[in-house]
């Protein structure tokens, strides 16, 4: 009797609680579709936050190889200090995809795989990464604005240089008359 009743609870649990899929994140790809403009890179990705990234990653092979190196997946964990657009918990894990060895910082190959971010404080554009708990940077790098002495910085000739030296203020107000 006493085993009977074990089992049904057993049974019972195991059918109550969900089974959530673990993401294989050597097998994510990143998007590096890019946007024509900055309304276009606000209006597409489903957050824009204001956050502080963790110095730590973890790398996640991928199997796939070019000839410079391997390339890898990697994850950060990402500090919320303001959501600018969509809801957000206080922290995030972003994927990115590099190249092992990490090419020269002068390497081409750094536009298509960025890797993982420098640890500071940055102003995100992110996009959900379909059927996972991970977010990357929408357009690689075009949704990259490191953020020195309390103004962000449009990386040349990748970020949208309507976004370069503005306070958290102006940036909030931009964003938002653009979302509009």
């Amino acid at each position: 009797m006493f085993y009977r009743l074990l089992l049904s609870l057993s049974l019972l649990c195991a059918f109550s609680f969900p089974v959530h899929a673990q993401t294989d994140i050597g097998r994510v790809q990143v998007d590096p579709s890019p946007y024509s403009s900055l309304k276009e890179l606000v209006k597409k990705c489903d957050l824009i936050v204001i956050g502080r990234v963790d110095s730590n990653h973890r790398a996640y092979p991928t199997g796939r190889t070019i000839p410079q190196g391997k390339i890898v997946n990697y994850t950060q964990s990402l500090h919320v200090k303001t959501a600018i657009k969509g809801s957000s918990s206080r922290r995030l894990t972003v994927i990115s995809t590099g190249v092992e060895p990490l090419p020269d910082a002068s390497s081409p190959l750094n536009l298509q795989y960025p890797g993982p971010l420098a640890e500071g404080n940055y102003l995100l554009f992110l996009r959900k990464v379909s059927g996972s708990q991970l977010y990357s940077t929408a357009g690689l790098w075009q949704g990259v604005y490191p953020i020195s002495q309390g103004k962000t910085i449009a990386l040349t000739n990748l970020g949208f240089s309507e976004l370069n030296q503005l306070s958290q203020e102006e940036v909030v107000r931009k964003i938002t008359a653009i979302s509009r």
